[in-house]
């Protein structure tokens, strides 16, 4: 998909039913990072506009209520890839008929929000950074910082921006690994919570996609196989330090 390039969706395909009440704006709204989010912008018709750091690049995609259905358009190389998310975005892998709440509150807010559905971005990266960000700070201090480093070291969204601010698209994992540390003081983060960011994406993992590792399968081996004379020396060594490491 090139620069600039339009294409439309919809959600739920214009053969089915609407989906029933929908609140587009509750929906999306928990993915906006405070008032202000570069990446996060609602316009004066009511219509949601998102930037995003895809796997196959960066996107913004506008998306609109209207007839019980959302219509969205797409831009940039990640276009394509948030338009086949799309309904994963807009919560259509959420089934509010199989939410029962037990709880006197629970019910009450469900009752008031029949429109909320739970919104899935498949985007790993782009909500573990804002999350780091929001630890042992207050809300608002989170999304100060937020806003500056994807100001400062964030990327130009595609896509038009007449009649809104520039929207910004966050960095990539390199790019995070690259921010001197007196642009993270500038930000107000400190140093366990930039160098916890830079960690999540060392080694250029891509944004959406997150491998843990698996259980290993056996004791790993510490060192070279050790000559004659020092073997048994070196083995107690190994054998205790692979104690302490167990304890």
């Amino acid at each position: 998909m090139t620069r600039g390039r339009r294409t439309l969706a919809g959600w739920p395909p214009a053969a089915g039913p609407p989906p029933g009440p929908y609140d587009l704006g509750r929906t999306l709204g928990v993915l906006a990072r405070g008032p202000g989010d570069p990446a996060y912008r609602v316009a004066a018709d009511g219509a949601v506009w998102r930037a995003s750091r895809t796997p196959a690049g960066p996107g913004t995609v506008r998306m609109a209520a209207r007839d019980g259905r959302v219509l969205a358009e797409a831009w940039g190389p990640g276009g394509d890839w948030l338009l086949d998310h799309l309904p994963a975005l807009l919560g259509a892998d959420d089934d509010p008929a199989a939410f029962v709440p037990r709880h006197r509150l629970l019910h009450e807010a469900h009752r008031r929000n029949p429109g909320l559905r739970l919104a899935r971005t498949g985007l790993v990266l782009e909500s573990l950074v804002p999350a780091v960000l929001e630890q042992k700070v207050t809300s608002d201090e989170a999304y100060r910082a937020w806003r500056l480093l994807l100001s400062r070291h964030g990327d130009p969204a595609p896509g038009p921006s007449s009649g809104m601010p520039r929207m910004r698209v966050m960095p990539d994992a390199r790019a995070w690994a690259l921010i001197p540390s007196w642009e993270w003081h500038r930000a107000g983060v400190d140093g366990k919570r930039s160098a916890t960011i830079v960690r999540a994406g060392a080694g250029g993992v891509p944004p959406g996609v997150r491998v843990l590792p698996g259980p290993r399968a056996g004791p790993r081996p510490c060192c070279a196989p050790c000559p004659a004379s020092a073997r048994g020396r070196r083995r107690r060594r190994c054998s205790a330090a692979m104690a302490r490491r167990t304890r």
